[in-house]
């Protein structure tokens, strides 16, 4: 399969329904989600988006969770005429991890504008390409991968410079931290330390990470509501939130 470039995008599935994560829970959306991932978090829940493949799904009719199979990658035109299919006003830019075809989605963002509110679902690392978008962005969805939850390393500059952009723009913004039993009160010390220092008033959502065929550890009651209060010590706007899409059985 060719690889995207600012004419086409590698996608993995188009499909309505409810927002299930973050600050705008319940509201009816359109996802598009983007192939391939700068990352391997040891929890996703989205495998698929992980690499880029020979083909993407689209909803046959929205909310329907009937899909047509389209080849990828797709161009721009493509993409407008699949989007034609759905009338949510909010759009979510998903993936994988959707900064990674940041040049496509610069060239195909303003089409969907100003008809649709875009909201970006980010692993908050790719902070250049981040600033790339953030002309045609009204809603940024960023994640804080802490090392003792992925497996990953650690990206504790990365995320500083992409919250700093992205407070500096003066987009709305939520945080979303995903944690397993694993997680330390250290990476969550610095990660209050980082939001601190920008604006301890931004919307911070714990995620309790869901079970996968590959991941099968819950963390426990006591130590969620353990992370909250340490981050509720110090910042405003503390809730947790499962993924509550897994819990109502949709996409």
């Amino acid at each position: 399969m060719r690889e995207s470039n600012s004419h086409t995008a590698s996608l993995v599935e188009i499909f309505s329904s409810l927002q299930g994560e973050g600050a705008y829970v319940g509201r009816k959306m359109t996802f598009v989600r983007f192939g391939s991932c700068n990352l391997k978090c040891r929890f996703c829940d989205t495998p698929q988006g992980m690499c880029t493949r020979d083909h993407c799904l689209i909803e046959k009719v929205p909310g329907s969770a009937k899909f047509d199979k389209i080849s990828n990658p797709v161009s721009a035109a493509q993409l407008c005429e699949m989007m034609s299919r759905f009338d949510d006003s909010i759009l979510s830019i998903t993936g994988g991890e959707p900064l990674k075809q940041a040049a496509f989605l610069e060239q195909w963002l303003p089409s969907q504008r100003p008809n649709r509110t875009i909201l970006l679902e980010t692993n908050g690392v790719l902070h250049e390409e981040l600033k790339i978008l953030l002309p045609n962005i009204d809603i940024i969805s960023m994640d804080f991968k802490l090392p003792s939850s992925t497996g990953e390393k650690e990206f504790w500059e990365e995320h500083s410079i992409f919250l700093q952009n992205s407070v500096a723009s003066g987009k709305e913004i939520y945080i979303k931290i995903v944690v397993t039993p694993e997680t330390t009160d250290h990476d969550i010390e610095k990660v209050i330390r980082i939001i601190t220092s920008i604006n301890k008033y931004i919307p911070t959502f714990i995620q309790p990470a869901s079970p996968t065929l590959r991941f099968h550890k819950e963390i426990q009651h006591g130590r969620i509501k353990s992370l909250q209060r340490l981050c509720s010590a110090y910042l405003r706007d503390v809730r947790v939130q499962p993924q509550m899409h897994k819990h109502w059985g949709i996409l």
